[in-house]
Parts: structure tokens; C-alpha cells; sequence
């Protein structure tokens, strides 16, 4: 398991996709990028396997293959286990949708910046995140 752990996200660990989380109905997903409070971590530990529950942030880059029905599937999965927020990354329309867990989406696109009351310092022109190279 990899962790990643910016210095402003000491309490908040980041990790990527080999992580694996077991959702309620016992499901493995594996987030491109998600966040989960220390405080939810058994004992405050990364577990050596599975950790139980969806992250509180959930990142996935959509491609072109995958279908709506799959990502509909993931987002219930995501918030019925516990998540606080879903982004889905879409690369080749430019475009973010963040999930709240009352399925309100918002639509983010390249001139907007990405925030998150989870990480209230946390800002990403999504200009930046789309530029071509």
C-alpha cells in the first residue's frame, strides 16, 4: 500500500490507486486518488490490507470506455460506505463533477477552481490540471 502524505495533510492521509477499500457490500474499490482522516483509520493506523469503508474523498479519472452505469455504481458504492465527497475527473471534456452524498453534482470546467470544504486550504485551478505536457 502507498501512502502519499503532503505536509498540509498530515491528518488527512492521501493515497493512490493501490489502495483498496471495502465497501459495505463488499466490494474492493480502488480510487485513482482518495483522502481519508486519520481519525477514521483503526486506531489512527493504516491497516497492512483492505480499509474498511470508502475514503472521505474519492478521485477517479473517467476514461471514454468506461460506462455510465459502472461510474453510477461507484458513486453509490462510494457514498453508501461512507464518503463525503466523489470527484470524477473527465480528461478528455475538461471537466470535474463533484458528488456530494445527496448526489447534487457540481460541474467544474477549465476556467473554474476545484475546492473542497474536506480540505479547506486546498485550491486547483483546473486550468492547471488540464494543461496540454
Amino acid at each position: 500500500m502507498r501512502l502519499l502524505t503532503p505536509r498540509f495533510l498530515d491528518e488527512k492521509p492521501i493515497f493512490g490507486s493501490s489502495t483498496g477499500f471495502r465497501m459495505a457490500g463488499g466490494n474492493i474499490r480502488s480510487p485513482d486518488l482518495a483522502m481519508m482522516a486519520r481519525a477514521r483509520l483503526p486506531e489512527g493506523k493504516i491497516p497492512a490490507d483492505f480499509i474498511d469503508g470508502a475514503p472521505d474523498l474519492a478521485v477517479e479519472i473517467i476514461s471514454p470506455s468506461e460506462r455510465s452505469a459502472e461510474i453510477y455504481t461507484k458513486l453509490g458504492e462510494y457514498f453508501e460506505s461512507g464518503a463525503q465527497e466523489v470527484w470524477l475527473i473527465f480528461p478528455e471534456r475538461k471537466e470535474v463533477h463533484r458528488y456530494t452524498p445527496s448526489l447534487q453534482v457540481q460541474v467544474l470546467g477549465e476556467g473554474d477552481t476545484l475546492t473542497t470544504p474536506l480540505l479547506p486550504d486546498f485550491q486547483l485551478p483546473l486550468n492547471e490540471l488540464f494543461a496540454e505536457g
